[in-house]
């Protein structure tokens, strides 16, 4: 029988460890949870429940590329010949069906290096918040070619490319399915659920973070990886200085010279939106979700903004 082992991250997830930990325990043998200095009594929640718990050396600074590696590195001493390994943050739960139907997609697709499927939130951050994670992770929204920190990966696929980039403080799985595809692997998207999430974001400044996170994370991979052909990531970087930093400047500096006239380039971000929400229209999004996703989308220019300046300006320093 093809033998899948579950990789658990986490710190201080309080009652959603163990929802998680009982999910994986399930269906994945063996299941390694990695803990990051928590408080709240997590690791021994972790062995009661049967995992096998490794404690991360936070010396060395945290990342969760780190993490996901340190618990792979831990199965494959466990288990040499697991097949699979599925990478699950604590605070989400693997839906029941979801193994077999990842089993049965990665024998079909012997190419395929990895697998991912939906992500279902929970609920309890807040209407808002919550749909617009789930939004995130709609396979209609995004790119099939690139999975989260989320997914099955196949363990030959995963240690021939190198593992995860330690050093990415965000989009570590970005980085990593880039480099699986231009090693010859498949990244396949299923169209079935694969965990429910609990964001529980409640506060913008929670939201904010999120997306400083993600645009530090862009800067990081189009530096990484400027020559090596990703294009998406330039395109993407190039966005965000655009709309989070040019246009605000050019509509200042037009205001300064002619006033009320500036509101002609404000406008801009008008058409920016109605850009976004008709995409997801014709991708079979309802009105109010693709409006909504469309406005987290251009009002995350700002704090991506901010979070790539901050990685430009870490490396000009490490320099």
């Amino acid at each position: 029988m093809t033998r899948a082992a579950g990789v658990v991250i986490g710190c201080n997830e309080g009652p959603r460890l163990p929802r998680c930990l009982r999910s994986v325990l399930a269906r994945f043998d063996p299941v390694v949870y990695v803990d990051s200095a928590s408080t709240d009594g997590s690791v021994d929640t972790a062995r009661a429940l049967g995992a096998v718990v490794v404690a991360l050396d936070l010396s060395i600074p945290f990342t969760c590329g780190r993490a996901r590696n340190v618990g792979a590195a831990r199965v494959l001493e466990l288990a040499p010949d697991v097949a699979y390994i599925q990478f699950v943050d604590a605070d989400s739960e693997v839906v029941a069906t979801w193994l077999g139907d990842a089993l049965a997609a990665l024998s079909q697709s012997p190419a395929a290096g990895a697998i991912h499927g939906r992500v279902r939130e929970r609920g309890g951050g807040g209407p808002l918040y919550d749909r617009l994670y789930e939004l995130e992770f709609d396979p209609r929204s995004e790119a099939d070619d690139v999975f989260g920190g989320m997914a099955m990966l196949r363990v030959t696929a995963f240690v021939a490319v190198g593992r995860y980039r330690e050093t990415m403080q965000a989009f570590e799985d970005h980085e990593l399915s880039f480099r699986m595809r231009r090693a010859g692997w498949q990244i396949r998207r299923l169209d079935t659920d694969m965990v429910v999430h609990e964001a529980g974001m409640t506060r913008g400044r929670e939201w904010w973070a999120r997306e400083w996170r993600a645009g530090h994370g862009r800067a990081q991979l189009m530096a990484m990886h400027a020559g090596a052909g990703a294009a998406e990531w330039r395109r993407a970087h190039v966005s965000i200085w655009f709309w989070g930093a040019l246009v605000p400047v050019l509509t200042a500096l037009t205001a300064l010279r002619w006033g009320w006239s500036a509101l002609w380039l404000a406008l801009a971000y008008v058409g920016l939106l109605y850009r976004i929400f008709r995409r997801l229209r014709r991708r079979g999004f309802g009105a109010g979700d693709a409006a909504l996703y469309a406005a987290g989308r251009v009002a995350g220019k700002f704090p991506q903004l901010h979070g790539a300046l901050c990685f430009w300006r870490e490396r000009r320093g490490a320099g």
